[in-house]
This record gives C-alpha cells, structure tokens and sequence, in this order.
C-alpha cells in the first residue's frame, strides 16, 4: 500500500520524525517499508520567474527566456508553445538529474542556454495525473517565490512509503489504522475525524436493498439527492496522486478518499442512472456487459453482481457497469457499503483480470464495522465539499453483530515466552498504544480486541504485539538449547541419490519441470487418478498438481528438439499427487544418442534396448537382480507406446512401469523423429525387498561356452527359454546372451533363435559334465516348448 505523509499527519502529530524514521520504525514492527518516493523526482529544481521571451533568432519555434532563480537570472532556450513572459515556472539548473536526462549548459542554435524549463512528463508526473493542457507543454505555476521549491507550488511536495502487506494485516488497507500503529510506535496521539451518528442522519427513504446469496451478507444504501460537481481541494487531490488514484471530481474523489482512510470501498451511483431506488446482490447472472472502464466482461454463475431490478449495474467488489459513473451532470447520488466474500471476488477478479483498489480491499478480511464508518465519513466530506442536501436515512439489509473479542495472557506467560523480564506495567502500556483497552487482573491482563485487527486471536497474538512495540532489542542473544543429532538420509533419500549418480554416469541429464499444469497435462497412460485442482490458481496452465509425469518430460524433450539440441537422454524424479493417493516416479526420455560421437562416428544410440540395458543395470545396482525383473507386452498402452517396441516391466511380477519407444502418432505430433520413454513407480519398486549386492572374485578357472540353436514357433517368448535354460543348467550356468534371432517367409510361423551359454564352476569342468547339462537343457527345451534342436 502507498502511505501518503501528508494524509498520514491529517491524524497523527509527525513533528520531530523523518519519513526515513518512519520506515525504519513500521518494517522493525513488521510491516516491511519497500520505499519511500515523491512525486516529482529530479535534483536541483526551482521555482523560476520568466522575466523575457523572445523568438529565437534562427527558429520559428523556439524561444529565448531570462528566468530569475531566486540568486541570479538564468538564460534559457525553450520550445514549450505555451512559454510566456511573467510566468512562474519549474527551472532545472545545470547539473540537475532528471528521470531521463542530464541537464548540461549548451548552445541552441548558436545561443547559450543553462538550464530547462520542465514540463510534468519531464519531472516523472505520470500522464493520468495531468490535464491536456499540461500534457502539451511547460507547467505553469501559480506566484510563487523564486528559488523556492517547486514541488511545494504544485502541492506534490509530498513522500510516500511503499508498505508491502503481509497476508495477516489486511487493516493496514486502512490509513485510519496505519496512524493507529505510527501512533503506537512512536508513542503519538492519535486524532481521527469524529462521525458517531452520521451515517444514520436523513429523512425517510424509499430506497430498498438486498441479497439473494448467501455471499452477500450486509449491503448498505443511503441517498444523497442534491451534490453539486466541482473540483476537490487541493489536500485531496494531493493524497490520491500520492495513493496512485487519479483525481476526478470531489464526489469521486471523496469516495476514493474514504477507501484510502476506512478501507471500506464504496460505490457511488449516479442517481438519475437508476431505474428505480433498489439495489440487490445476485450470482445467477450470465452475459456480457461494459463496465466503467469502456471494456465488455462476461459474467458467469457464481459472480456476484449488483442489480437495479433485472438490470446489472455492478459487479461486486470490483466495478460498476453501466453509465452509473458520476458525471458533470450529476445532481444526486445513491451510496452503496457492502461486504462480499472474499474468495468469490477473488475469484470474479482474477478470472476477469480486474485488479482494482477496491478488488484488492474486497479479496481480504474487513473491519465489520467499516460499513458504517465509510457512509459517516462520506456524509462528512460530502457535506463539506459536495454541498450535499436532502440526506435519506441509511437503508441497512443484513445485520453486523459484531461482537469485541476478548484475548487475554498473564505476565509470566509473555516474559517466559520471549525470554524478557518486562513489567507489567510496559505491557499495560503497549496495549493501551495499541487500543486494546486493557484490564487487569492480578498478573493476567484481558484486551478487548478492536473491529479492525482482524488478526488477534489467540494470547501468542498478543506476545507478538508487546514484543512488536516495545522492540526486539530487549531480546537478550542466547544459543538455543537443542539435542545434538547426526545428519542422515532417509532410505528413499539414499536410493534417489544413487539412482541420481547412476543415471548421471550413463550421461543422461537431471530435469526438474513444473509441478502445477494445465489440465491436459493430468490425462495420461500413466495417470495416477483424479487430479488435485488449486482453488486460486496463477493462471490456466498452473492450475492442477501433476499426477504424472509423462506429458512434462515429452515437453522437455520436444522443446530442446525444437532448439536444435536432437541428442540426449534426460531423467526426473518427482512426486505426483491424486485426489486418492500419491507416488513417487522415476521417469527418463529421449532421442537420437547419448553422450557424444568420437572421431571414429562411435556413438550409443537410444533405442529399447540401450534403454533396457539402462534400467536393468540401474536395477541391479539397487539390489534388485535380473532373474527378477520381466517384460511383457499385456496391458501395454499402445496408444502412447509404440506396439512393436514396447513392454511392460514387472519386478517378481508385479508391475512397476513401462520402457520403449513412443507411438509414431506421439512422435510426429511432436516435431521429432523417434523417442523412447521409460516410466518407473519407485514407491511399488522400493515396496519390494531388494537383495544383497554380493561382490565376488574372477574365477581363476576357465569358462566353457557352448552355443546353442533352435526353431521355435513364433509366439515363443525368449524370457521362457531363459528360464527353462537356467533350470536344466544346475548353477553350471554363468552367462547367457542371444546373439540371433531370425525370421523369413521359408520359416513360415516359425523362427530360429541362437544362443550363447557360458558355464563355470570353482574347478575344471569335465567334457561329460557339459555335454550332460546341454542334454538336459535341450531335452527341457523340447517338451515344454516344443521346440527343434538345430
């Protein structure tokens, strides 16, 4: 919120303490200070007196001027269309800084010129603050001293404190309670307008208000039948540039100005705009309509709108619709106080991309008894400045019922809390600052909570202010006292680091991706279930926890292809979330080849099988042998995974994730010419006891080999020969690799598949003992696969 000093000293005596103070003071409370600016920004300005303008000798728009600077006359070359003798100006002297330029003394045209007369585009001022006729050129100022301050002529004289908001203090919205916190900090006096009763004053009214939702729960009305139109003081058109609103009229103005003060928004209606005097909140509206700011928006269901009968004239909490504006042509008005839920104009607001200083009031947590401190306040003001007349009582739907809260905590609780050894007495003291009207009893001491500090709760609340107020100074520096521990890892923590360095070794690279996605990104092959949704989302594409992670890594993978980089194998591990329940997964993508090519064109290309020997060695290292792990083509998703080079993983049959290459479909979507995608639950892996990972030494004994050649039909898998082989084997058995497998239109339905047997004991094998193992295997061979021996 921007922090006004010259609204803040309106209510609170700031003599004796710099703006620097301030913020110092407000972020060392908790409310951090970001910055603190002005309104015009540039060094060594003046108030210059034009004593002579004259043409320029060689131009027919510029002008020669002597300019009095208070200690001497300036000349100055200037091409402003509006200069003129006797005006009062804005002089930057040599060597003034502005927002855009340096001011050096120069010659224009062969005439020497020190200095520049500014217009309020130069100075910094925004256009939104200015009128078409300072727009256009050098601003003009009303008499005043030379050399003096300009700022102080044109009434922006004024520092503004940048104050980042935190999420617990939303009465900070309210200038009333930021000089109740200045005045409890520095100890200050605290006087704020007077209004008991006004909101209430006026004749008897025909004006009805209502809500027919449950997320309406108090609107207030009040007609105000005669305002007359004119400019606002100079004092309020001075705090609402300073707030970052742009100054209207006084009955706008006044509005924005007892938001800024209450941090109630209000809305004024012009009162001839109405078709007749009733208001009501509605949230069954669809359609689209043009608001104040000369936009349509689309209201949906669920938006809360305003409506005069059938007729929409705002949506709640955030714009009018409509011509309700207040015009020139304005002779009354109808003044709306409501409260709204706060989630459902949030949501309104964000859908819409409306984010005004009503919206960002209405979407926190309010005084309840704003309402009626927002309508005595604009009655005030109006009275005063709007020549208001033919005031009608206050029409009130919903009732308040605002009860004080009581909080209460004992001394000893607060000093053994804070590790301080503070008196009663200072404790009464802050709490009396801070408005809480304190009562003692004994050693216990009870506040009574205002409306507007929505954040008092608990007792803990209260420490949290005594130490706020009274400084973290008083805190004495100790050590905590802590058991000492050893850092370790957690088993799943141990496993992702090793499959992290296993991965890294295969040259694969890590990627984190977006946790939060569009709803695209939860429909997949390997969804978990029903995905987790956000109920105030950044935007459309962040607005579902991912339950996979397959569209994230293909994402990956075709934006790097799209930039050229067509090589490289890349992994995530991630936890993905469900309505259900959650999982851990281990996902890896890629294409062409891993790692780079040496000079003899030697590259691994990424295939099913350089992926499966990845997986399979990764597997082994986690303790989890190769005699456990299957592949199988049932239940594989041929929508996502190509048909024909793709299965399914299994570990002691259980399924633990898919491997292959990506269905063609997939791949030309894309842009890319082939990937191959793996996809592992580590949750259902680690859920499976792993073995020991035993080392052993290289035997000193020599291996036999044998080399094995069958036909068999060709829906035989090679995972059942393996399996067959290894039981004919009796642990002879110490390698097996299958160097062939053929296929051809002569063999019909059948194929032939070699193999490489290697057996190993710890001693010499005799010639009988393997041609008896190869027997054996072979005759197994034969009667459960019906397979030939070649």
């Amino acid at each position: 919120m921007l922090v006004s000093r010259k609204l803040l000293e309106r209510y609170v005596n700031l003599d004796g303490i710099s703006t620097e103070e301030i913020a110092d003071r407000l972020t060392n409370a908790g409310l951090e200070v970001e910055g603190i600016s002005t309104i015009i920004q540039g060094t060594q300005l003046v108030v210059g007196h034009v004593l002579e303008c004259v043409p320029h000798p060689d131009s027919d728009h510029l002008h020669v001027t002597q300019v009095n600077v208070g200690s001497h006359v300036e000349q100055i070359v200037c091409g402003a269309a509006n200069i003129a003798k006797d005006q009062y100006v804005v002089v930057a002297l040599v060597g003034a800084e502005l927002p855009r330029l340096s001011i050096k003394e120069t010659s224009i045209r062969g005439v020497e010129s020190r200095g520049m007369i500014c217009s309020l585009n130069e100075l910094g001022v925004a256009e939104k603050y200015q009128t078409e006729e300072q727009k256009e050129g050098i601003v003009v100022l009303e008499p005043a001293e030379p050399g003096s301050n300009p700022a102080v002529a044109l009434g922006m004289d004024d520092e503004i404190l940048d104050v980042s908001q935190t999420p617990n203090r939303s009465d900070f919205l309210s200038m009333f309670a930021v000089a109740k916190e200045v005045g409890a900090i520095f100890e200050r006096s605290v006087s704020l307008p007077t209004l008991d009763g006004t909101e209430d004053e006026g004749s008897k009214t025909s004006l009805t208000t209502g809500s027919e939702t449950e997320k309406a729960t108090s609107f207030y009305g009040k007609v105000v039948n005669k305002v007359t139109i004119k400019q606002s003081p100079l004092w309020i058109r001075e705090v609402l540039i300073a707030s970052g609103i742009k100054p209207i009229n006084n009955v706008v103005d006044i509005s924005n100005l007892v938001m800024l003060e209450t941090g109630q928004p209000l809305h004024y209606y012009d009162i001839d705009f109405l078709a007749n005097q009733s208001l009501t909140v509605k949230d069954d509206v669809e359609g689209t309509y043009l608001a104040l700011d000369e936009k349509e928006y689309t209201l949906q269901k669920g938006d809360l709108v305003i409506m005069n009968g059938d007729t929409p004239v705002g949506i709640a909490g955030i714009m009018g619709l409509g011509n309700s504006m207040i015009t020139d042509n304005t002779r009354g008005i109808i003044i709306e106080a409501a409260r709204f839920n706060n989630v459902s104009v949030r949501k309104t607001s964000t859908r819409l991309g409306i984010f005004s200083e009503s919206s960002a009031r209405f979407t926190k947590p309010m005084d309840p008894l704003g309402l009626e401190l927002a309508i005595a306040r604009s009655v005030h003001l109006l009275k005063e400045y709007a020549d208001a007349d033919g005031l009608e009582e206050t029409v009130k739907y919903g009732v308040i019922g605002f009860k004080a809260p009581q909080v209460s905590v004992g001394l000893k609780r607060v000093n053994d809390y804070l590790g301080t050894a503070l008196s009663l007495e200072t404790l009464v003291n802050v709490f009396e600052r801070l408005n809480f009207e304190p009562t003692v009893n004994g050693d216990e001491i009870t506040c009574t909570i205002p409306s507007y500090r929505r954040d008092i709760e608990l007792d803990v609340d209260l420490i949290e202010e005594v130490i706020r107020i009274v400084g973290y100074d008083v805190l004495e520096e100790t050590l905590p006292l802590l058991d000492l521990t050893m850092g370790t890892l957690t088993p799943l923590q141990r496993t992702i680091r090793l499959i992290e360095s296993v991965l890294l070794g295969f040259g694969a690279n890590q990627i984190n991706s977006y946790t939060l996605v569009e709803e695209s990104f939860t429909k997949g092959f390997m969804a978990l279930g029903e995905p987790v949704s956000l109920m105030s989302p950044m935007s459309d594409k962040r607005a579902f926890i991912r339950n996979q992670l397959y569209p994230s890594m293909l994402e990956t993978l075709a934006y790097n292809n799209s930039h050229k980089i067509q090589d490289g194998l890349y992994f995530e591990h991630s936890r993905i979330y469900s309505k259900e329940k959650n999982s851990t997964r281990l996902a890896l993508i890629g294409q062409g080849v891993v790692g780079q090519e040496n000079w003899t064109k030697a590259a691994v290309k990424l295939d099913f099988y350089t992926l499966k020997g990845m997986v399979l060695s990764l597997l082994d290292k986690l303790g989890y042998q190769s005699k456990r792990i299957g592949f199988t083509t049932k239940d594989l998703d041929t929508h996502v995974m190509h048909p024909f080079k793709s299965a399914v993983i299994t570990l002691d049959r259980q399924v633990i994730g898919t491997l292959g290459h990506l269905h063609p479909t997939v791949v030309a979507a894309n842009d890319l010419s082939d990937a191959v995608y793996c996809e592992i639950d580590l949750d259902a892996l680690l859920s499976r006891k792993s073995g020991q990972i035993k080392a052993t030494a290289i035997s000193k004994y020599p291996v036999v080999t044998r080399d094995l050649s069958i036909l068999c039909d060709k829906d035989v898998v090679v995972q059942d020969l393996i399996q067959l082989i290894e039981k004919g084997s009796k642990r002879y058995l110490v390698g097996l690799n299958v160097f062939d497998v053929f296929e051809s239109e002569k063999l019909g339905d059948k194929k032939s598949i070699a193999l490489e047997l290697s057996f190993g004991q710890n001693r010499t094998l005799e010639v009988e003992e393997i041609n008896d193992i190869m027997n054996q295997i072979e005759t197994l061979l034969v009667e459960k696969l019906n397979v030939e021996i070649r």
